[in-house]
């Protein structure tokens, strides 16, 4: 059956619905192309079953953004990206338990939903904690995705609490401690009592993850085992893989202690070679924080980490990774932040504040 006019407009106007604008793609394109990002006005979502339906006060860009978007290929369907947020409840599902509508919560998402560069979203509620009262709202929205990230990476893999001094004298090697994970990865095992060293090479990196307190920071361009036998950390109990696992993996075999823990966020690009591993009984773990949500799996502990991090946050314990921001939320305020991360240079999270207002 041929579909009439009206029903092809009704596809890009939502007539007789709640509407909402939203920031997003229905193709491909290149960040430099001033078309990469369009604006649509959508209907807007309900909220059911466990869902909370989230006025979005401001939303970061991820590295994740990029490699969605960059393998999209459902041309013509709008798709909306961002895994990042600070909002308010504005409705919650018959199944709701933990949250109130008027709550302020903040939260990372879930990879398959229509994501957070939108006026509204909706996310499980097992995904959402309280956010904290005292940051500023684009403060708040750069810290979710890394921090549940840097939580598993630190319990989910390594098996420690995160809790004050809880690893007190262990050492751990973060290769890029200065982008969003590493920087909130470095204040957590500092935190923990860890010694945390790190990589960084231009000045502004350096000062960055020194101000978050690693306390040795490695020049990556020169021969990283000569610089961790020289501070008398030739061998560590953890390395957390932040960037380009296959680079590091022969340093990584060298350095890691026998039943010390390797955890890596970035996919290989050829094999790795495993067996030197065995006989030394190290531990090797992916950390992918989308995996619970998009397998339904323990989903309540990522709620469960960011209200942690809200406390830590609240007391002081670690700072807000935000070192940018945009203010509005238009397809040249996304398209702008996306080649921010793009660009690889990167420090700290680059946020999008909704409301126009500075």
């Amino acid at each position: 059956m041929a579909i009439s006019v009206i029903d092809k407009i009704k596809k890009f106007w939502p007539f007789g619905q709640v509407k909402m604008t939203a920031i997003g793609v229905d193709q491909f394109l290149p960040s430099q192309d001033a078309r990469a990002f369009t604006a649509k006005v959508i209907a807007r979502p309900s909220a059911t079953s466990r869902d909370l339906l989230i006025k979005v006060l401001a939303s970061a860009i991820n590295p994740v953004d990029i490699k969605m978007r960059e393998s999209y290929k459902n041309n013509g369907e709008f798709r909306v990206f961002g895994f990042d947020a600070v909002g308010e409840v504005i409705s919650k599902g018959s199944q709701v338990t933990d949250f109130q509508v008027g709550d302020k919560v903040f939260y990372a998402g879930a990879q398959m939903r229509q994501g957070s560069n939108a006026e509204y979203q909706l996310v499980d509620e097992r995904l959402v904690a309280l956010a904290p009262q005292t940051l500023r709202d684009e403060e708040i929205a750069a810290m979710p995705l890394t921090s549940i990230t840097a939580s598993e990476i630190l319990g989910d893999a390594m098996g420690y609490q995160i809790d004050s001094n809880s690893a007190q004298g262990h050492t751990i090697f973060i290769v890029n401690g200065a982008g969003g994970v590493g920087s909130t990865l470095i204040q957590l095992a500092k935190y923990m009592g860890m010694v945390v060293i790190t990589t960084a090479s231009r000045p502004e990196s350096v000062a960055w993850v020194k101000s978050l307190g690693a306390d040795y920071i490695l020049d990556y361009h020169q021969d990283l085992q000569v610089q961790l036998t020289k501070i008398g950390h030739d061998q560590v109990d953890n390395i957390a893989i932040l960037q380009n696992t296959n680079a590091y993996w022969s340093l990584v075999l060298q350095t890691i202690k026998p039943f010390g823990h390797i955890v890596s966020i970035v996919e290989t690009t050829a094999p790795i070679d495993m067996a030197p591993l065995k006989n030394r009984g190290v531990q090797f773990s992916w950390v992918f924080m989308f995996a619970k949500a998009n397998y339904g799996i323990a989903m309540e502990t990522q709620g469960q980490a960011l209200s942690k991090i809200s406390q830590l946050l609240e007391e002081g314990k670690i700072k807000s990774t935000l070192t940018k921001t945009y203010h509005g939320l238009t397809a040249e305020n996304i398209r702008q932040a996306t080649q921010d991360v793009e660009s690889g240079r990167m420090i700290g999270k680059v946020v999008v504040r909704h409301n126009e207002e500075i």
